[in-house]
């Protein structure tokens, strides 16, 4: 049941915009699954859904994400985030899709990317974001 959920949760996403979970508990009753705001919340989570300005959206789970980041330095207002070759694009779309307070936006290379930062604490935002708290 679960999985079915999950898996029409998806195709709901895909498909067509999805801005509450409310939204999504109700587009999910028409398809015949009870589940609550609560229910929903865990499987939005579980499913690794970003929310954008144009609703939820299937984005990478964080954790694939943390690990993909080999080191962060910060250089006055911006921080310099390294990660493996090719991997660039993908954490900084992460960054991104976030909307992290503090964070106006990024420029990614192919293991490189540069994060704008809009105000100190932002800085330390982003590390724990991103799980780098070395």
């Amino acid at each position: 049941m679960k999985e079915d959920r999950q898996r029409t949760i998806l195709e709901l996403v895909r498909h067509r915009p999805v801005h509450t979970q409310q939204e999504l508990a109700n587009a999910l009753a028409e398809r015949g699954f009870s589940a609550t705001q609560a229910t929903v919340s865990r499987d939005i989570q579980e499913l690794g859904l970003i929310r954008t300005g144009d609703g939820y959206r299937v984005g990478e789970p964080l954790s694939v994400v943390s690990d993909l980041v080999l080191s962060m330095t910060r250089v006055q207002f911006l921080a310099v985030v390294r990660t493996p070759a090719g991997t660039a694009n993908l954490v900084a779309r992460t960054i991104d899709e976030s909307q992290l307070d503090g964070v106006a936006g990024t420029v990614a290379g192919d293991d490189t990317i540069i994060v704008v930062l809009g105000r100190d604490a932002a800085y330390d935002d982003l590390r724990r974001f991103l799980g780098a708290e070395s």
